[in-house]
This record gives C-alpha cells, structure tokens and sequence, in this order.
C-alpha cells in the first residue's frame, strides 16, 4: 500500500487513457511504438483500421484512422523514418501508408488472394518490404 490509501484507491488508475476505445468490436491483434519517437503509437485491428496517436503533450489523441482493407488488419510496421506504414491484411492485400495524413500511397494484392499475416520493412532499406 502506498501511504495511507485503501486497496481500491490504489488500483483507480487514475490518469490511465484509453486511446483505442474505436476498436470495441474487433481484437487489436499488435501495438507498437514508432522509431526513436516514445509519443507516437499505432495498432492495427481485425475491424480493417489502423490507429495513430499522440501520447504527449497533453491528453493522448487519436491522430487518424487508416482506412481501406476490406479484411482485418493482421500485421503493421513503421519505415525507420516513420514516415511510411506498412501493412498486411486477411483481404490479401499489402498497403503503403503515410501516416501524417493518412492517405494509402500503394495497394498491392497477393496474386492468389491469400491472406496476409505479417509483414516487415528491410531494415536498411525502406524501399523493401517483405510480407508473409
């Protein structure tokens, strides 16, 4: 116990935010953190969204919602700049997105339309990726 508060008291949460209450129907199957940036978050979700927030300053905030996957959202990754996503996704497509104002910047299909799982940039070059 921390001083001399009550067991409820010290499991309030007080100051705890939820940043992805938009996704109350569907799992958000990961979350990460964007490179060298400790305010920047995004998470990607079965209900075919991906989230980016601000954590600080102030109260944390959803940025925008990348929309576009017909399926859900299995897998994401940020380019080491941070100024590309990359995602996969159960519709079998792999999408290039600018997160700073959401707009999809490529959109490939799998040629035999399976679904996609994960995905990854080439860490030394972020004109490769790689999608499973």
């Amino acid at each position: 116990m921390a001083g001399d508060t009550t067991l409820s008291e010290n499991y309030a949460f007080a100051g705890v935010f939820h940043v992805f209450d938009q996704h109350t129907d569907s799992a958000v199957p990961k979350v990460q953190f964007a490179h060298d940036d400790r305010h920047l978050l995004a998470c990607c979700s079965l209900d075919g969204t991906i989230s980016v927030c601000r954590l600080a300053p102030g109260p944390p905030a959803v940025l925008r919602v990348l929309r576009g996957h017909a399926g859900g959202v299995t897998d994401f990754a940020w380019s080491l700049s941070n100024d590309v996503l990359v995602s996969a996704s159960l519709d079998g497509t792999l999408r290039l997105w600018a997160p700073a104002d959401g707009r999809c910047i490529r959109r490939v299909a799998d040629p035999d339309g399976a679904s996609l799982l994960c995905c990854a940039f080439q860490p030394l070059n972020n004109n490769l990726t790689v999608v499973s």
